[in-house]
Parts: C-alpha cells; sequence; structure tokens
C-alpha cells in the first residue's frame, strides 16, 4: 500500500512537461473533485450571526484572541535576523489602505481566522510590489483545485454581492487557513469544534427565559372526561388566553370538570449556572483560551491571571500570527528579495515575566565562565554586540580541583619567638603589647584621616534626605508643560487595575476613586468595566488629557483638579480607592488619613508607592521604611489584606531604581 502512495505522490510533484496521464497532486491529497469550486455552510454571516451575536462567551474569546494579536506589531528583518528599518512592506502593512488601519485588517483577518478558519486578503500589485492589501470576505470566494499535473489551484471562484460570479486567478488572493485535515483548500475555525456547546448554551438560556416568564412554572396536563370537541377547543382557548399571556398568568385558573396534573422539572434539568459554567469552559477550550477570559473566576487569584495572559500569548496568539508569518513570507517576501517577515513581542508585559527568568538565567551561566555572547545567542536576548562579549571570566577566588588553597611560600625568611629571642612568657607578653601600642597608634593616625571624609560624606547625604519633599501642583504641570510625560502616553490599562477590579467585581463594590488618574487610563479600564468613576489630578494638562481620553472611549467619568493631601469628597463617599504610583510625591501622613477619611467602613484601597528611590548619579531620595509605612496603616486602622514589597537591584531607562511597597487594604474604622 505505502508503495503506491510513494509512486504517485513521486507522479504528482512532476513538473507539468510530463506525459499527460500524469497524477496531479490533488489527486492524492485532497478529496475535492477538480474543477468545482469548494463551497463550506460554515460562513462568516452565519458564525456570526448564531455565534459571536447570541454567544457572549463566543464573543469575548474571539475579542481576546482578536485584541491581542492584532496589537501586535509587525516587523521586517534581513536574511540575519536583524531588522530593516522603514521597510517597504511594514509601512504598507501598518496602512494597507486609505479605509483600514493596519490593526483593523489584523481584526479581520484573525476574526474570520477564529470564526470560520479561513481568511483572505487581496494584494493590489504595482510594478510588482504590493501598494495596498484589502480583506475578502471569505463567504463570497471559494477555491477551485485544478487538475493540471504541478498545478494546485485553478483559480477562485467570486460571487459579488450582485450575484454575478466569476473565476479569478490563484494569485488574486493571499490565503490564510486554519488546518483542516479532510480538506487541505479552505479551513476550519475553533467556532466549528464549539458549535455543539454554543447551541447547547443559547438554548439553555432561551429556555431559562422562558421559564422565568413563566413564573417557573413546569408543563402540566389537564384530564377532563368526555368532552364534546367543541368543549375542548374552548377549553383551550381559555387556558390558552390565561396560561400564556404575560399579562394575565397571576390570575387563577376556573376550569370545570377538569384536573391539573404537573409535570415536575427533575434537579438536573434545573441546574443551569452549573451547566453554562461547563459550557464556558468547553468554549473557552475550543479557542485555547483560560476560562477566565470567559468571566469564570472560580480559580482568578493573581497568580493564575498572569499565567492566564502568559498563555494567551504562548499557546493561541503566537501560534496564529506564527501561521500569517509562514503565509505572507510564502506569498510576499519573494516580491522584496531576501527579506523575513515577522513580528515583536517584546512589548508585550504578559511576556516580560519570561525575561526576568532569561536574566537570572544569563547571571548564572555568566558567574560559570560561559561568554555573554553565547549567552545572548542561547537565551535570544537581542544584545547587540559589545567589546569583551566573547570573553569569559571566572572569580579570582576559584581554583583548579585539588589544588591547595594555601598561598604559596615566599622566599623572605619569618621571624619566630626563637629569633626575637623570647624565652619567657613576660618577654613574649611585653612583645605583643609593643606591638598593640603601634596598632592603636596607627589607628588613630588613621582615623584622623579618614573619619572627616566619612562625617562630610553623612553630612551631606543627611542635608539631601532633609532637603527631599512632596512635589507641588506647579511641578505636576511643569511635567505636561511640553509634551505628555512618558506615563501619560500609553492607554493601556495597569494589571494592578485589572486585577483591582475583579477584586471589586468579587466584592460586589461599585464606586471607586482614582488619586492621581494621568492620562486616565486606569480609570477609563474602571468606567468600561462598569464602575462609577472618580478620579482626580493635582495637574489641570491631566485632567483635560484625561477628559479627552475619556470622551474618545465613550465612557462617563467625574474629573477634578484635586490635591491628594485634600481631597473635595465627603467622608465615606467611596466604597473603593485605587492609586498607583502618586502618594510617595505626596505627605503621606497627609495624603494616606485622606484615603481613610472618603472609604466607606469596609472599603477597599489598592496603594502603590516607592519608599525610596536611587538614582543612577549616585542621589538618593527615602519617602517611607516598610517598617514605618505598616505603623501607619495600623495608626490609621486600615486592616492589611495584601502586601508586597521589593527593592529593584538595577536601573530602568531612566536612571533610577526603587522600593516598592504595593498594599491592598480594607478600612477597618476610624483612625486612632
Amino acid at each position: 500500500m505505502f508503495d503506491n502512495i510513494r509512486n504517485r505522490l513521486a507522479l504528482a510533484i512532476l513538473p507539468g512537461s510530463v506525459k499527460k496521464d500524469a497524477t496531479s497532486p490533488f489527486k492524492v491529497i485532497a478529496t475535492q473533485p477538480a474543477d468545482i469550486p469548494v463551497y463550506s455552510d460554515m460562513t462568516v454571516r452565519k458564525t456570526t450571526r448564531e455565534g459571536y451575536k447570541m454567544s457572549p462567551s463566543v464573543y469575548r474569546a474571539i475579542r481576546v484572541i482578536v485584541q491581542a494579536a492584532s496589537a501586535i506589531p509587525w516587523i521586517v528583518e534581513d536574511s540575519k535576523g536583524e531588522p530593516i528599518e522603514g521597510h517597504e512592506f511594514a509601512k504598507v502593512w501598518a496602512k494597507p489602505n486609505l479605509e483600514f488601519s493596519g490593526q483593523d485588517n489584523m481584526e479581520f483577518v484573525i476574526a474570520h481566522l477564529l470564526l470560520v478558519g479561513n481568511s483572505l486578503i487581496q494584494p493590489i500589485i504595482v510594478n510588482r510590489r504590493p501598494r495596498e492589501f484589502w480583506v475578502v470576505m471569505p463567504d463570497l470566494v471559494q477555491p477551485i483545485p485544478s487538475d493540471v499535473p504541478g498545478e494546485w489551484l485553478k483559480g477562485w471562484r467570486v460571487t459579488p454581492a450582485n450575484g454575478r460570479q466569476y473565476d479569478a486567478p490563484p494569485e488574486q488572493f493571499i490565503h490564510f487557513m486554519q488546518v483542516d485535515p479532510g480538506n487541505p483548500y479552505w479551513g476550519i475555525g475553533p467556532l466549528m469544534a464549539a458549535a455543539r456547546t454554543v447551541d447547547t448554551d443559547n438554548e439553555a438560556q432561551d429556555t431559562q427565559k422562558i421559564s422565568m416568564q413563566n413564573r417557573a412554572t413546569p408543563d402540566g396536563v389537564f384530564e377532563a372526561d368526555n368532552m364534546t370537541s367543541e368543549q375542548y377547543e374552548e377549553a383551550e382557548r381559555a387556558i390558552r388566553e390565561r396560561y400564556l399571556s404575560k399579562e394575565k398568568r397571576r390570575l387563577p385558573w376556573v376550569v370545570a370538570g377538569a384536573k391539573w396534573h404537573q409535570m415536575s422539572l427533575t434537579p438536573v434539568e434545573m441546574d443551569y449556572i452549573k451547566s453554562r459554567i461547563h459550557n464556558k469552559r468547553d468554549i473557552a477550550g475550543a479557542f485555547g483560551i483560560s476560562p477566565i477570559f470567559l468571566g469564570d473566576l472560580e480559580q482568578s487569584t493573581y497568580s493564575n491571571m498572569m499565567e492566564a495572559r502568559k498563555a494567551l500569548y504562548e499557546d493561541v496568539v503566537i501560534p496564529l500570527l506564527d501561521d500569517i508569518k509562514a503565509t505572507l513570507n510564502l506569498k510576499i517576501a519573494p516580491m522584496y528579495g531576501d527579506i523575513v517577515i515577522s513580528y515583536d513581542v517584546t512589548g508585550i508585559p504578559a511576556l516580560r515575566a519570561d525575561y526576568g527568568k532569561k536574566v537570572d538565567q544569563a547571571k548564572i551561566l555568566w558567574s560559570m565562565g560561559v561568554p555573554f555572547d553565547q549567552i545572548n545567542e542561547r537565551l535570544e536576548m537581542g544584545f547587540e554586540e559589545f567589546p569583551g562579549w566573547d570573553r569569559g571570566y571566572l572569580p579570582l577566588t576559584l581554583l583548579p580541583t585539588g589544588a591547595s588553597s594555601a598561598p604559596e611560600k615566599l622566599g623572605a625568611p619569618t621571624l619566630s619567638y626563637k629569633a626575637l629571642n623570647l624565652q619567657t612568657e613576660e618577654q613574649k607578653t611585653a612583645h605583643w603589647k609593643r606591638i598593640d601600642r603601634r596598632r592603636i597608634g596607627w589607628w588613630g593616625v588613621v582615623s584622623s584621616k579618614v573619619k572627616p571624609l566619612y562625617e562630610d560624606e553623612a553630612k551631606a547625604i543627611e542635608k539631601a534626605l532633609k532637603t527631599v519633599k512632596a512635589l507641588s501642583p506647579r511641578d505636576w504641570e511643569e511635567a505636561y508643560s511640553d509634551e505628555p510625560p512618558h506615563w501619560a502616553v500609553d492607554l493601556t490599562p495597569s494589571l494592578f487595575a485589572q486585577d483591582f477590579a475583579l477584586e471589586l467585581a468579587d466584592k460586589k463594590l461599585k464606586s471607586v476613586l482614582e488619586i492621581g488618574c494621568g492620562n486616565g487610563r486606569d480609570s477609563i479600564f474602571f468606567a468600561r468595566a462598569g464602575l462609577e468613576v472618580s478620579a482626580i489630578d493635582v495637574a489641570p494638562s491631566a485632567i483635560k488629557l484625561a477628559k479627552e481620553n475619556a470622551k474618545e472611549a465613550e465612557v462617563s467619568i467625574d474629573f477634578k483638579v484635586a490635591n491628594a493631601e485634600k481631597l473635595p469628597f465627603d467622608d465615606g463617599q467611596f466604597e473603593a480607592v485605587f492609586t498607583l504610583s502618586v502618594l510617595h510625591a505626596t505627605k503621606l501622613e497627609k495624603s494616606l488619613p485622606e484615603v481613610n477619611r472618603v472609604l466607606e467602613k469596609d472599603g477597599l484601597a489598592f496603594v502603590y508607592i516607592y519608599g525610596d528611590t536611587q538614582f543612577a548619579g549616585g542621589k538618593r531620595e527615602e519617602v517611607i521604611t516598610v517598617d514605618k509605612y505598616l505603623e501607619l496603616l495600623k495608626a490609621l486602622n486600615f486592616t492589611v489584606l495584601d502586601f508586597y514589597s521589593e527593592q529593584e537591584d538595577s536601573f530602568d531607562e531612566f536612571g533610577e531604581k526603587h522600593l516598592i511597597i504595593v498594599s491592598l487594604l480594607q478600612k477597618a474604622g476610624e483612625p486612632k
């Protein structure tokens, strides 16, 4: 059997010049007949209507993957893997046409792959180079297998809106596909695998809706004896009028000469919530994502959330982009010569934790004497070459195995008690006293010279610490004077805000105040999560920018220009307070009591501060120690639900490293 298959495959890859009875590839690999378009009943319209629009779980699963994958930038590399800045393809792919952005195009490509397993792009080729890329609806195009030896596709059968079909050449479309093992011409999306579960979940909701409309009253039967057909029809009409009408369901039934037999629902039939949770997990499994993203928060710890975000990229997004990348390099890259089309994941926060592990591994390898160029290549750390990076180093304390740790003897003679003519114990004692007096004398000379240097340095440090003060409103406003500072550019919500929102949802808290909102990114996220949001910032320019961003996001937030040390809100007005990397720039003995004041009893507060900041130039600013911070929280009658502190061991891109203090607090009462 295998010999026959090998022979047929050998004939299949022969060029078109071979004899006419040679076997075409589709006859060996495909199950589709030649010259007949390949159709599928799973269309984008159908899957969108019955899955994406009707099922919240399907909508959320697709949106999570689409948003994550479409935000990753595409780059072009040379044959050595070095990025080519400003390459023509990267520019066209980022702005593919006058109507869609590059991210818009990618959203359609990925959504179509998830819905039906197929996505098509039509490149507009000018002078053998693509000048535009347009998304094509897969419903309107079907591949036509070829019967010509050496040719895979005969073309595409296109059905435009006017219904007039025509055939297009094979090169007119770029076809991205999720593999269907039974059909190499047309793919299959994860939604088809989850179709029965989606239908079951939708039916469960419909059934529950009908049950609620009927006051959860189960079905039943009226039993009557010796009824004429006219009496039966009249009884049926009366029951329909009283039983099925929403306005009259609570009116009593009066049916003479009949008995009612109730048909009860079993506990399994009534187990609606549990079955829907299982449906969510099945749908999440089909799309390869964690059920956490679909609202199944049974295992939603902080660690699980971090792992879920990481797995989203590693198990779903990156393999999906690898498929798209392979197709682009097969169809488009050859038009530009020796290049590789790729994507850049270095800016993804969920994957940065892996980079930290790489750094730890690099430290261990470096301490073992492995040259840095080998470490860089093995761990794919992305560093550029620098002088000496091909040389390994070992600590001076290391010796070859079996070597003695004792130092080699020097040729100079050593003095002994006998050489010094120290015979008695009194002579030996007097000798050591002389040596000790000399040591004390030398120590006095050294300390008199060195001590003033340390005293001057200590005074300088003490003076610097005393001059550290909270930033004034003018300082914050000046930060926005020329252009938004680095913290006000990115609108991606912080991971802390995302986790805090889950905490609030778990405790059913609704109102939240953000102190130091900056460009409003976290406040906007809270508002989109359905919370009632107020936000303050001491800089008017920050509030102006935040309002513009909130308007564009179409969310309602109460923004105010205010100082964290004197909040313009009533006592106990909020159920939660969120402040990220702000309060260390205030006087904590004033701002933290304000946080306590505006919180209602048992309200939650998330506080992230820097206990101190060390600068690359040597300057150090201390705000508060961990012990003093905890003492202050205790005095303010806060219960510490969660706490974390870490001293950064390396300087960031701004030449700073911090003592990070993060706390989740609950107001137990008024300050003591």
